[in-house]
């Protein structure tokens, strides 16, 4: 029962989503932008207390110990073009309660000098050959115990990057 409530849902805001931001579309033409493909996860929150979204993208270029000063310094503009990239992301980032059946988080993008509530530091991860970079949106009051969806629907101009991912989790870890 769980399942079907959860995909009811789940459809129900990939449409309002959609028709909420056909407006915003409709500013750019469709030449100039394009979508990324759609993230949608769910997370069951043990603790309520502040959680951050991570907006991460694959890098191209490998990192290492041991770089001369070019890799150094392609490693460097790498990293400024996908803050740039992310930063000129166009959309919405949605946290869905499921048991309260409401919206209780919504990160508008992009981010500007008027919506910078909770934006903040980069981030960066790898685990193997891959690494991953990004920026931090924080601001994210989760005030009970139970299963969230994450839905994002994001557009972009740039094609240099169209790999990214997501992750929700506690902001200062668990008192």
């Amino acid at each position: 029962m769980l399942k079907i409530v959860s995909l009811f849902f789940l459809v129900m805001m990939q449409l309002c989503l959609s028709v909420s931001h056909s407006a915003q579309k409709e500013e750019v033409s469709e030449g100039q932008r394009h979508k990324l493909p759609m993230q949608r996860f769910m997370v069951y929150v043990e603790k309520p207390g502040d959680y951050s979204l991570d907006i991460l993208v694959k890098r191209k270029y490998p990192y290492g110990k041991d770089l001369n000063a070019e890799d150094t310094l392609s490693h460097e503009e790498e990293e400024k073009d996908i803050r740039d990239f992310i930063k000129k992301l166009s959309g919405v980032i949605v946290v869905y309660d499921l048991s309260a059946k409401k919206k209780i988080l919504e990160y508008n993008l992009p981010i500007s000098i008027e919506n910078t509530n909770g934006f903040c530091c980069s981030q960066f991860y790898w685990g193997g050959e891959e690494l991953w970079e990004g920026l931090t949106l924080s601001g994210g009051k989760v005030k009970s115990v139970g299963n969230y969806m994450i839905y994002s629907e994001l557009y972009t101009a740039d094609k240099r990057y169209d790999e990214y991912v997501l992750t929700f989790i506690a902001a200062h870890g668990f008192k």
